[in-house]
């Protein structure tokens, strides 16, 4: 497969774009059964992470993978992995990755109020039984996404420019759904027919057409994206033994932010009425942590 850096130097001549996001999950979107209500299923969280950066900038992720991996010793492997880190090293990772000329954003989701949730219709468009909320969740980030882009491109530029959306390849999904569900969108908003309306994305710089899925360990912007979705896991899961809040934080300084808040904005939480989820004060740290109050 043609590297991410390769095809998107190709298509500037083509399409238009100020900037790149970066999109990689942790957990898995299965809500048929849950833990720790059932004895085995879907992961309790889902956490999908984003990072983006403008295409002047596109070197970075490449740099920011090098310089890591001479940090912690990883020499074994090319990518860089969350999930193959020492404690020490994924702190390392973070703390390096708020240093960059990035934003960074994350969607974690709370599946126990999600257990057994059917959507037919939503259901009917798809070809996994999980394409539905994955892509859901997607939307909700969409829209914190493209709200800080718009807002960043205009005073950077002076107007809205558009942002290329890059997936880590999940097997089992069907990708082209998102780029159908994300035109979709956009016709019911020109319509003025979206469902959940109060929020929406901004097609001021998305375009469905610049959708790209590429293999994780082939773009170092996604392994970026892995660090954000798989840390701020982490610090949601306080039932897992290897639970740590401290990579999670040290993101601050590149958590998008809106007037100071970070709550809804740069971080999401889900469900909606946080305060009814039945989490301990330990998963509620990290939440807390960015504004929270629950």
């Amino acid at each position: 497969m043609t590297s991410t850096a390769a095809r998107l130097d190709n298509a500037l001549s083509e399409a238009e774009f100020s900037y790149i996001a970066y999109f990689d999950e942790a957990g898995d979107p299965g809500i048929k059964r849950v833990v720790p209500i059932d004895n085995s299923g879907g992961t309790e969280w889902f956490c999908v992470g984003c990072v983006v950066v403008q295409v002047e900038n596109l070197q970075l992720p490449i740099e920011y993978v090098r310089r890591v991996r001479s940090i912690v010793n990883s020499f074994q492997r090319p990518d860089l992995h969350y999930k193959n880190l020492k404690p020490w090293q994924r702190l390392s990772a973070c703390t390096e990755l708020a240093k960059e000329k990035v934003r960074v954003f994350a969607l974690i989701s709370n599946k126990q109020s999600m257990r057994g949730y059917r959507n037919p219709a939503a259901e009917a468009l798809s070809q996994h039984p999980n394409d539905y909320f994955y892509n859901y969740c997607i939307r909700i980030l969409l829209e914190r996404v493209t709200e800080w882009v718009e807002r960043r491109s205009i005073n950077d530029y002076g107007e809205p420019r558009k942002i290329k959306l890059v997936f880590s390849k999940r097997g089992g999904h069907s990708y082209r759904h998102v780029e159908t569900y994300t035109k979709l969108l956009e016709i019911q908003q020109r319509n003025g027919r979206l469902y959940q309306s109060f929020r929406s994305p901004k097609f001021s710089v998305l375009d469905p057409s610049l959708i790209y899925v590429v293999q994780h360990d082939q773009d170092a912007g996604l392994q970026m994206a892995d660090i954000v979705a798989s840390s701020f896991y982490q610090a949601a899961h306080a039932r897992a033994l290897n639970w740590d809040v401290g990579p999670a934080k040290a993101l601050k300084p590149r958590v998008a932010s809106i007037n100071d808040r970070y709550a809804d904005k740069g971080l999401q939480l889900l469900p909606w009425r946080s305060w009814k989820t039945p989490l301990t004060d330990k998963q509620k740290q990290i939440f807390r942590f960015y504004g929270y109050r629950i």
